[in-house]
C-alpha cells in the first residue's frame, strides 16, 4: 500500500468523496494535510470522516507578506520530511511559499510531486515571467495534473516531456443524479447554483426574465441557490417577483435535486468552475458566457454550444443571454430534451472511470 500526501488549502465538500474513494480503494494511505476555510468562501466546507486510510492533519497558515502571495502552511515540509512519502499530490498555487518548498523538497528527497491545477489556461497574455515560473513547476514535478484538456495546451509549449501533463478531469460526484428520462424539455425554471456576489452574474439574469416575463408573456421561474454578498439583493426579489425562489445556502445533495427538477437548463451569467458539472449531472444543459478565460476556474470547456449547453456572447452579454434564454424557451420540447440528454451523457463520461480512480491511475497507485 502506497503512501500518499494530498495537499489543499482547505477541505471543500467536491474533494471529500475523492478522498473516500482514493482510501477504500484499499491502494492508499493517505496523509491529507490542509489549513482552516477562510471565511466568507462557498465551497461548502465539510469535517473530516474517519477511515483507518486515512490520516487527516490540519496545520495553521501563515501570511508573512499578506493574504495575496507569499503563503505558507506551517509544519508541512517537516512532515515530508519525517514521513518520506511515496508521492505528494498539491494543489498548484504558485503564490505559496510552501507549494514551492514542497516542490524542492520532493527534488531533493526523490519523491515524486503531482501539482494539480489550472497551468496558464486562464492568462489573457503570458510573460516571459510567468513562462519561466512554469517552466520550473514542470522541471520539479514528476507530473502536472490538468484539470481539462485546454490547461494541458497551455502549458505543452514549456515542456520538451508532453508526457509530465496529464489530465484528470476535474468533476465532482452527485449521489443524487437527475436522470434524463424524469425531465420533458418543458419545466418552467431556470436552475442557479453558486456564490451570489458581483460578477456572478445573478443579478443580470433576475432583469432578463422580468422583461421577458412582463414585456413577452413567458413565464419563466428562477431557483436560486448560494449564499454571498447578493443575498440580501435576492431577498427583496423575491419579495417582488413570485417567479423567484431564492433558497440561500443549501448543501443538501438530494434537496438540490429535488429543486432542479422543476428546471429546464441551468444558468451562471457570470463566472462559473465545478457549478457547470453539478448542472450537468442534473440533467440541464448550461448556459454561460464565451469567454473561458474569465471563468472561475476552466470546466466551462465542457459546454458545447447547441448540444449540451449554450455560450452566449460575454461582449454584447445583456442582449446575448437574453436572446438565448428567449431561443430556449421557444425551442420544442422534444429538441431540448435532448440537449438535456447529452449535459448528462456529458457527466456520464467525466464520472467514468470515476474521479478518485484517475487520480490513482495518475499517482502509479
Amino acid at each position: 500500500m502506497r503512501h500518499i500526501v494530498f495537499i489543499y488549502p482547505y477541505l471543500t465538500s467536491y474533494i471529500l468523496p475523492a478522498l473516500r474513494g482514493m482510501a477504500e480503494s484499499g491502494r492508499v494511505k493517505l496523509d491529507v494535510i490542509y489549513g482552516p476555510l477562510p471565511s466568507g468562501q462557498g465551497f461548502g466546507a465539510h469535517s473530516p470522516f474517519k477511515h483507518p486510510n486515512i490520516r487527516w492533519i490540519q496545520i495553521e497558515e501563515i501570511h508573512p507578506f499578506g493574504k495575496r502571495v507569499g503563503m505558507y502552511q506551517k509544519g508541512l515540509l517537516h512532515h515530508i520530511y519525517q514521513t518520506h512519502p511515496d508521492a505528494i499530490l498539491i494543489w498548484a498555487n504558485a503564490r505559496y511559499l510552501s507549494f514551492w518548498g514542497v516542490l524542492m523538497l520532493g527534488r531533493m528527497l526523490g519523491i515524486p510531486v503531482y501539482p494539480r491545477g489550472h497551468g496558464l489556461v486562464k492568462k489573457k497574455k503570458v510573460g516571459i515571467l510567468y513562462r519561466l515560473m512554469y517552466k520550473v513547476i514542470l522541471k520539479l514535478s514528476h507530473k502536472y495534473m490538468c484539470y481539462v484538456p485546454s490547461v494541458k495546451e497551455s502549458l505543452k509549449p514549456l515542456t520538451k516531456n508532453e508526457e509530465k501533463l496529464v489530465v484528470d478531469y476535474n468533476t465532482l460526484y452527485n449521489g443524487y443524479p437527475v436522470l434524463p428520462d424524469s425531465k420533458s424539455g418543458a419545466e418552467s425554471g431556470i436552475f442557479y447554483i453558486g456564490r451570489v456576489r458581483p460578477g456572478c452574474g445573478v443579478d443580470l439574469l433576475v432583469g432578463i426574465v422580468n422583461r421577458l416575463n412582463s414585456g413577452e408573456g413567458f413565464a419563466i421561474k428562477l431557483h436560486i441557490i448560494g449564499d454571498g454578498p447578493l443575498g440580501e439583493f435576492l431577498h427583496q426579489q423575491a419579495a417582488l417577483f413570485p417567479w423567484i425562489t431564492y433558497y440561500g445556502k443549501e448543501f443538501d445533495q438530494k434537496r438540490i435535486s429535488q429543486i432542479s427538477k422543476h428546471c429546464r437548463v441551468g444558468c451562471v451569467p457570470g463566472f462559473m468552475g465545478l457549478n457547470v458539472v453539478h448542472m450537468m449531472s442534473l440533467s440541464l444543459p448550461v448556459v454561460s458566457h464565451n469567454r473561458l478565460q474569465e471563468h472561475m476556474g476552466p470546466e466551462p470547456e465542457y459546454i458545447q454550444h447547441g448540444i449540451n449547453g449554450w455560450l452566449f456572447n460575454k461582449e454584447h452579454e445583456e442582449q446575448s443571454l437574453e436572446n438565448a434564454i428567449r431561443q430556449i424557451w421557444r425551442m420544442p420540447a422534444d429538441k431540448l430534451k435532448v440537449t438535456q440528454e447529452n449535459a448528462f451523457e456529458t457527466y456520464k463520461k467525466l464520472s467514468n472511470p470515476p474521479f478518485h480512480e484517475r487520480l490513482l491511475q495518475i499517482l502509479e497507485a
